[in-house]
Formats: structure tokens, C-alpha cells, sequence
């Protein structure tokens, strides 16, 4: 009786599950490059098991390579491949350049990995990546940048025969802005008064990469006057003398200065930042012949070269 009564208000159990295997899945997003001299292989582990469980952690990872055979196929592949110790406990992303280049030089290589999880479970193999191996790019020396009207011009040594480019302002992290076959770059791009950081990286092709250069920086700085003022005309008028010019276009223009001299006198400045191509000098006498020169100015007060000179007089 009192057994009975203490299992009427038990609910249900059901058969025991199994316990979890804690396989981990295969990685699907492996990728690799010759990097300089070794190797580098970029994937990312699963957080979840075959069965859909969180996978905590991870017993090993190991890196397979290997020439293809020819059809290709793992299963006869994999037991030919050398391998490589990841040193990883943990999913999450991964990035592994511990195999020298010189290990396959000049050999088409297959690559996979494969993780094994807590129990011993190990995953199937990941997609497969496969590229030849050459000599390794010249890491990019010598990398200089410099402030000019356009935009930073960049120029270094190397042997190419492409190049990446690369930027950072800030803490950002730096990322690819162009590319160029030739060992200089225009950053049209960048401000006037942003810090930057620029490296360059040598490629050939998807696969084969240099090391990266060593960062240089630079803040750019607008200390570039607007174009010399063109097409300076003085015609005497009726007790007055007409300037008129070509109109500046630069995006940063502020005004104009007109400069006069009287005979064969020096020059001084008459009128400042008008910003019409048109001025009318009307402190002048019959007579004398004057001299003229007009300059650009922008909005941080650099000033252009004077015009070329042209003179009147007033009958």
C-alpha cells in the first residue's frame, strides 16, 4: 500500500538516452595560402557536435597533407598525408602557419583537417584545399609614404609581382584599400588630417603570398596652395583699370588677392580674398602706368604663386 501510494504521483521516465558521442562536425570553411615561407591555413571549428550538442572542447586537431592522387579521394588519400598538431582545446576560429613551404617546394598539395573531440570521436575530414607551392615572395621593404595634393603616394621595393595594399586609421584594423603591379599606389582617398597606417603585402595569385611589411604612418596635411590664377587681363577704363581672370575650381578655394605696382616700384597687396575673377581699380591717375599680379588662396590660407604680371595705364 504505501508503495503504491508513493508511485501514484510519479510521472513518466521513458527509456535512458544514450550517451552524447561528441563528434565534433566537420569544418567546411578551410582556406590556405603560401605565406612567405610556411604555410597558412585559416578554418573555423564547430561549436556543435553531430547531434547538435554544444561541443565544450576538443581532444586534438590535426592538419592533412598531401600531394592528390588522381581521381581524388580521401579515403585513399588521407593515409598517405603527413600530419600536422594543431594546438587547439577550444571551437572557434583558427589560423595555423606551422608547416614550412620548403617541406612541399615546387608541389601541388591537398590540405584538410579534422578535429577529435573529448571522448575520441574524430570528425570527418573538412573541404579540401590544393595549390602548388613556389618560392616565397620577398616581403615588401622599404615602404614610404608621402604627403602630396592628390593623396598619399606610397613607394617601396619588391619583387611582386602584385601587391595588396592595406590601410588603418585609428585602432581599426587594417584592411585592403587596392592593388598595383608596380611598387607604388596613389591613396586618393585619404583626408587631410586623418593619422594612417599602410602596410603592403606581394601576392601571386590566390595562393601565394608574402609576409606583410612593416607598417609605416603618416598624417596627411593640406599644405598645397590652390593653381596659379590664369588669363590676367588689366584694360583702362574711364579713371579706372579692369582685372579680370579665370576662375579658380578647387573644392577648398576661399578668395583672390590682387597685388599692384606703380612704375617700377615693388608690389603691394591692393585687395584680399575677393572672390569674383574681377577687380576694378579705381585708386589710379592719369598717366601712370601700373603693374598687376592676383593669387589664389584656399580656406587654410595657403596661397598660390602671383599670376603672371600685365600692365595699363590710364590715358
Amino acid at each position: 500500500m504505501g508503495l503504491a501510494l508513493l508511485c501514484a504521483g510519479c510521472g513518466y521516465i521513458g527509456s535512458p538516452l544514450p550517451p552524447a558521442l561528441d563528434i565534433p562536425q566537420a569544418v567546411a570553411d578551410l582556406r590556405g595560402a603560401e605565406y612567405g615561407d610556411a604555410i597558412l591555413l585559416e578554418f573555423t571549428i564547430p561549436a556543435l557536435t553531430t547531434e547538435g550538442l554544444p561541443l565544450k572542447s576538443l581532444r586534438s586537431v590535426e592538419v592533412l597533407a598531401a600531394p592528390p592522387n588522381s581521381p581524388f579521394d580521401t579515403r585513399t588519400w588521407a593515409p598517405t598525408a603527413r600530419r600536422y598538431a594543431v594546438p587547439v582545446t577550444a571551437p572557434g576560429p583558427v589560423a595555423f602557419d606551422q608547416i614550412a613551404a620548403r617541406d612541399f617546394a615546387g608541389q601541388t598539395v591537398t590540405f584538410a583537417v579534422r578535429a577529435t573531440g573529448p571522448k575520441g570521436k574524430t570528425s570527418e575530414l573538412s573541404n579540401v584545399v590544393t595549390f602548388t607551392i613556389g618560392p616565397p615572395l620577398a616581403k615588401p621593404a622599404g615602404l614610404k609614404p608621402e604627403n602630396t595634393k592628390d593623396g598619399v603616394r606610397l613607394t617601396w621595393t619588391g619583387s611582386g609581382p602584385k601587391y595588396r595594399i592595406f590601410r588603418a586609421s585609428g585602432n581599426a584594423e587594417p584592411a585592403q584599400i587596392g592593388e598595383s603591379d608596380q611598387p607604388k599606389y596613389l591613396d586618393a582617398s585619404a583626408q587631410f588630417g586623418t593619422a594612417y597606417r599602410y602596410l603592403v603585402q606581394a601576392v601571386d595569385g590566390a595562393s601565394r603570398q608574402s609576409v606583410v611589411s612593416d607598417a609605416v604612418s603618416i598624417t596627411p596635411e593640406d599644405v598645397f596652395p590652390p593653381a596659379v590664377p590664369e588669363g590676367l587681363t588689366a584694360t583702362a577704363g574711364v579713371r579706372t583699370i579692369e582685372l579680370a581672370w579665370v576662375r579658380n575650381t578647387e573644392p577648398d578655394f576661399r578668395g583672390y588677392n590682387v597685388y599692384r605696382a606703380e612704375g617700377a616700384g615693388a608690389f603691394e597687396k591692393i585687395a584680399m580674398l575677393i572672390e569674383a575673377p574681377v577687380f576694378s581699380d579705381t585708386n589710379v591717375k592719369p598717366g601712370e602706368r601700373y603693374r598687376y599680379q592676383v593669387s589664389a588662396v584656399d580656406l587654410l590660407g595657403n596661397e598660390s604663386a602671383p599670376s603672371e604680371t600685365v600692365s595699363a595705364a590710364l590715358p
